[in-house]
C-alpha cells in the first residue's frame, strides 16, 4: 500500500511539473537584431515561426528544420520583378557561403514552410549549386516571389550541375512553386530551373505546382538545359506545370523546358509559354514525355504557346512509348495551320511527334485563341447553321460569312 502512494505522489508531480512548464510560443522574430543576427540564428529558435528579414545582404546557409516557420524577405509579395531588378537596395540578399559541395542557399526538411520574397544567389567552385532544396520531410512548402539569380557552378565533373530549386529524393509532396523569376542558372553538366527527384529514386514528390514562374537564361555547356526536369523516378503523379514562361534556355546537349524524363501519372502542363530556346536540331522541345514516363497517356497540355520554329518540337513522345496517344489539343503552335507533321502536311508551325493528339489547335496564340484549327470544311452542309464561326480553311484562316466557306468546299479557294 505505500509502495502504491509513493507512485501516486510520483505520477501526480510530474503530472503538476508539465501543466507548468509554459509551451512555445509563437513569435514574429526580426533580422538583423540584437537576438537574432542572422537568418540562421531566427530559424534555429523554435519560437520563431515568422521571421521578417531586413533588407540586406546576407552571406549564409540556412537550414529550416522546424514545422510552420514563414521566412519572409523585403519583398514577400510581391512578384514585380522587373521593378525589384532596379531596385537591388530594396532586397533581401542571401548567398549561399558554401563554396564546395552541394550545400543549398536555403535547405527545408520540415512541413509547412514558405520561403517569400528574397533574391538568392549561389556561385560555388566545386559541386552542384542549389538555390532552395526541398528535402524529406518538407511537406507544403511554399517557395513564392524570389528572384534566383546567378545559382552556378564552375565544376565540369560529374557533380557540377546547377538548379535553382530541387527536390530532393525522400518525397517531399504538395509543394508550390510560385511566381518566382529563375535566371542566369549555368553549369557544366545540366542546368534546370526546377529538378524533382533523383534518378531512381523510391520516394517521388507527389502533388507538386509549378505555377506562374518566369525560368530564363538557364545554360548548360556541355549537357541540357531544363525549366523543369522530373528526374528517372516512378509515380510523380499530381504535377502541374501551369502559366509559366519559358525562354532563353541554352543547351550544348539538349534542350528540354519541360522534360518528363520520369514517370508522371495524370501531369497537366497547361497555359505555359515556350520561346527562344537554343539547342541542337535534333534535340530542342517544349515539353519532352521520355521512355520512363510509362504513364504518359493520362497527362495533358493545353493552352501553351509554342512559340518555336518548325524544327524544334512544341511535344514529343519518345518512340519507345507504347499506349497514347498524348492529349496535346487546344495549343497554339505559332501558326494558324497547326503544327508541322506528316499527319498536318499544311501545317507550318512547330513540330509534333507521332503519338500525340494535337488536333483542334489555337489558330491564334492562347489565352483568347479559338480552337478550332484543323477543323476544316468538306461539304457545304458543315458551313451551314453557324457551322461556318467554328471551321477553318487548310491554312488556318477564317470564314467572313456561310457564303465564304461554301465557296471554300466548292472551290479550294
Amino acid at each position: 500500500m505505500h509502495k502504491l502512494k509513493t507512485i501516486g505522489a510520483v505520477a501526480l508531480t510530474a503530472a503538476l511539473a508539465l501543466i507548468s512548464t509554459p509551451a512555445i510560443q509563437a513569435a514574429v522574430c526580426s533580422v538583423p537584431s540584437g537576438a537574432y543576427p542572422t537568418i540562421q540564428s531566427a530559424a534555429t529558435d523554435p519560437s520563431c515561426n515568422t521571421i521578417n528579414v531586413a533588407p540586406g545582404t546576407y552571406n549564409e546557409n540556412v537550414t529550416v528544420a522546424f514545422p510552420n516557420t514563414t521566412i519572409n524577405g523585403a519583398q514577400a509579395g510581391n512578384n514585380d520583378f522587373a521593378t525589384r531588378s532596379g531596385n537591388p537596395g530594396g532586397e533581401s540578399v542571401v548567398n549561399g557561403a558554401a563554396p564546395i559541395g552541394a550545400v543549398a542557399v536555403f535547405s527545408i526538411s520540415a512541413t509547412d514552410v514558405t520561403i517569400d520574397g528574397f533574391t538568392i544567389k549561389n556561385s560555388v567552385t566545386g559541386g552542384a549549386a542549389i538555390g532552395i532544396a526541398v528535402r524529406a520531410g518538407g511537406d507544403d512548402a511554399a517557395l513564392m516571389n524570389n528572384i534566383f539569380d546567378t545559382i552556378t557552378t564552375t565544376d565540369t565533373g560529374g557533380n557540377g550541375t546547377a538548379q535553382a530549386v530541387y527536390l530532393t529524393s525522400g518525397g517531399a509532396d504538395g509543394v508550390n512553386i510560385e511566381k518566382n523569376e529563375m535566371k542566369n542558372v549555368k553549369s557544366a553538366r545540366s542546368a534546370k530551373g526546377v529538378l524533382i527527384g533523383d534518378n531512381g529514386g523510391t520516394n517521388p514528390s507527389q502533388n507538386v505546382q509549378v505555377k506562374a514562374n518566369s525560368i530564363h537564361d538557364i545554360t548548360s555547356t556541355a549537357r541540357g538545359a531544363y525549366g523543369v526536369s522530373v528526374a528517372n523516378v516512378m509515380n510523380v503523379s499530381g504535377l502541374k506545370i501551369t502559366g509559366n514562361s519559358f525562354s532563353a534556355l541554352n543547351g550544348t546537349g539538349w534542350v528540354h523546358a519541360v522534360g518528363l524524363e520520369g514517370d508522371t501519372p495524370g501531369v497537366k502542363v497547361n497555359d505555359n509559354d515556350f520561346i527562344n530556346l537554343t539547342g541542337p536540331v535534333t534535340d530542342t522541345r517544349a515539353i519532352w514525355i521520355e521512355s520512363e514516363d510509362v504513364s504518359f497517356a493520362s497527362g495533358e497540355a493545353h493552352g501553351n504557346n509554342f512559340n518555336l520554329p518548325a524544327s524544334q518540337y512544341g511535344i514529343a513522345v519518345d518512340p519507345a512509348l507504347l499506349g497514347g496517344p498524348f492529349d496535346g489539343t487546344c495549343n497554339w503552335w505559332n501558326s494558324p495551320s497547326g503544327p508541322t507533321t506528316a499527319s498536318n502536311p499544311t501545317g507550318t508551325g512547330a513540330s509534333v511527334s507521332p503519338n500525340v493528339n494535337y488536333n483542334p489547335w489555337l489558330i491564334s496564340p492562347a489565352p483568347g485563341g479559338s480552337c478550332f484549327g484543323g477543323n476544316v470544311p468538306t461539304t457545304a452542309a458543315q458551313c451551314k447553321n453557324g457551322g461556318w464561326t467554328s471551321r477553318v480553311r487548310s491554312d488556318g484562316s477564317t470564314f467572313k460569312n456561310q457564303g465564304d466557306c461554301i465557296q471554300y468546299v466548292n472551290t479550294g479557294k
